[in-house]
């Protein structure tokens, strides 16, 4: 029996993909929100998306039987809010915003793993005294708690260039703050994360070395890592331009 599979924003590039996967004939793979509506979305309402997501698949006359998401937000939480509602697994939504949500992240990195996490400060871009409120000597990275495609982020040197990308901040974080914010209403947010809403901005510390993540995947609870990706940085040094694989790490990282 064929398996219907909808995967949020699918592009032709990730449909040609998906036809060489093992098996392929058994699934039948379908779009769901336009790639324009979901993957670089400007003023847009949280909840109208989600509702028209539902609508696309209440429509759809099959069985749905698997809901993919590869985008960045809002693509990102449309999918285990979705998941939910059909009874597919996928991660719940408050695992997902601990990850998207910067300040969130921050918290529960520093709660695990302290020795690794820079230090952090949550300020209110329109603050006009918010420099004088944040305790880091410069330079630092400052950026807001949810932002797309590493926009809105800036390294900060002295209170000049401060000034001048809190006004860029201001001017732009609403477009996906807003909507973000939509999103946190929907979870019961522990107590010391309330005040970042999605207009929230964080300040932290800039650190160095070597930039990779780990690729696996988690089933009923266990995470199996299959290895480990390289992440180099572009030629100006703020963000990654790539994926990398197999790793530089040592091989005790890219088989544990």
């Amino acid at each position: 029996m064929t398996k219907n599979v909808f995967i949020i924003g699918l592009d032709d590039f990730q449909r040609q993909k998906l036809a060489t996967i093992h098996n392929a004939d058994r699934y039948a793979f379908h779009g769901l929100l336009g790639f324009d509506t979901v993957v670089k979305p400007q003023d847009f309402s949280f909840q109208d998306l989600l509702n028209q997501a539902r609508r696309e698949l209440q429509n759809f006359p099959g069985s749905v039987d698997a809901i993919i998401a590869h985008w960045d937000f809002p693509t990102s939480v449309l999918g285990p809010i979705l998941c939910r509602e059909y009874g597919i697994p996928s991660p719940s939504l408050e695992s997902v915003l601990k990850c998207e949500h910067k300040y969130w992240s921050r918290v529960e990195q520093q709660r695990v793993i302290p020795e690794c996490v820079p230090r952090f400060f949550l300020f209110d871009p329109f603050d006009n005294q918010a420099v004088n409120k944040i305790e880091l000597e410069f330079p630092f990275w400052i950026k807001p708690v949810k932002s797309f495609a590493s926009q809105l982020g800036f390294k900060i040197n002295n209170e000049g260039e401060f000034r001048q990308a809190q006004a860029e901040i201001c001017e732009g974080i609403t477009k996906i703050g807003s909507a973000f914010d939509e999103v946190l209403h929907m979870v019961d947010l522990p107590s010391d994360i309330r005040a970042a809403t999605g207009i929230s901005c964080i300040a932290e510390e800039i650190i160095s070395g070597i930039q990779a993540a780990p690729e696996g995947a988690v089933f009923q609870g266990e995470y199996k890592v299959h290895g480990v990706i390289d992440m180099p940085k572009d030629r100006h040094g703020k963000s990654f331009s790539r994926y990398q694989y197999p790793s530089t790490f040592p091989e005790k990282y890219n088989s544990e």
